[in-house]
């Protein structure tokens, strides 16, 4: 009597592989399934803020009564109450070295400075990136040492503070006091946002932050044309703020100028186009940005 054949049977071995590579494969399916839905729901909302942008919104005007102005009207204060004389300095100088001897603090009337550090190498992360009407403590009677090196990133103007401009015993020179200690708090407040974001943020998050922080401050002070503003930074020197090379830096502009965040006008000018697209990449709330890194009240006058 011949015997029916045995059908095959797949080994168990082979049958718990084939059903584990079917749950990876169902697995990624769901994985990129949502992560597309991410995808659509943010190009959606992008979108939405195009169109009420293009459809609804006027352009913006520069505010001249936000705080920050104090700082514009400080320095007009100096220069007719006290006769503070205005030193000037090309791009690319150098004011002063990190360690120079220093007791003084700088106001700073036009363009931008860069305050710096650098490593025995030559590597230099900038630091703060002074705008009009900010002031910087260089270095104290008590600490005569400047901690950073100040570099002008534009053609300049400035003042520079001695002790006995802001020492007097009299109510002007104790409200000049006040304003440059919120000055110098405002300062802290904006270089540890910065810190934050080299320490925990990607090189979209940081250049949106440096793009959000610059506005802001020169919104605050009359210097922004809408959402336009003078951009004189170079790509180096902004990969130094930002920490990040000059081939990364040039890939993230690009990269948010095919997105719709960002555009230039010209060669030395850059243009915000999606404000709230910025802030989401950079985690900022504006309002309590804006709170936080610009002088509230109203300039002190030296009557």
């Amino acid at each position: 009597m011949m015997r029916s054949p045995r059908r095959h049977q797949m080994p168990k071995v082979c049958a718990v592989q084939a059903a584990k590579d079917v749950s990876t494969w169902l697995s990624d399916c769901t994985s990129q399934l949502q992560h597309d839905m991410v995808t659509i729901i943010r190009i959606s909302k992008m979108s939405d803020r195009f169109h009420e942008r293009r459809f609804t919104m006027m352009p913006p005007k520069t505010p001249t009564g936000l705080p920050g102005r104090v700082q514009i009207a400080f320095v007009d204060t100096l220069i007719a109450k006290i006769a503070a004389p205005i030193s000037t300095a090309r791009h690319g100088h150098i004011l002063s070295y990190e360690s120079d001897l220093a007791d003084h603090g700088i106001l700073l009337v036009d363009g931008w400075l860069a305050l710096s550090k650098s490593l025995c190498g030559g590597e230099t992360q900038i630091i703060d990136v002074m705008l009009p009407g900010d002031f910087a403590l260089i270095g104290a009677k008590e600490a005569p040492v400047s901690a950073c090196t100040v570099e002008a990133l534009s053609d300049v103007q400035y003042i520079t503070i001695r002790p006995p401009m802001v020492n007097g015993p009299d109510p002007a020179s104790a409200k000049l006091r006040d304003v440059l200690a919120a000055a110098i708090l405002t300062t802290q407040s904006r270089t540890s946002e910065m810190l934050l974001r080299l320490g925990r943020g990607n090189a979209a998050s940081r250049v949106a932050f440096a793009l959000i922080e610059f506005h802001t401050r020169l919104q605050a002070v009359g210097r922004t044309n809408g959402n336009i503003f003078e951009f004189p930074i170079t790509q180096q020197k902004f990969g130094e703020f930002t920490g990040l090379t000059n081939v990364h830096v040039c890939r993230t502009l690009r990269r948010l100028e095919r997105d719709g965040f960002i555009a230039h006008p010209d060669s030395r000018s850059i243009e915000l186009l999606d404000i709230p697209a910025l802030c989401d990449l950079a985690s900022i709330d504006l309002d309590l940005f804006r709170a936080e890194i610009l002088i509230q009240h109203a300039a002190p006058a030296l009557g």
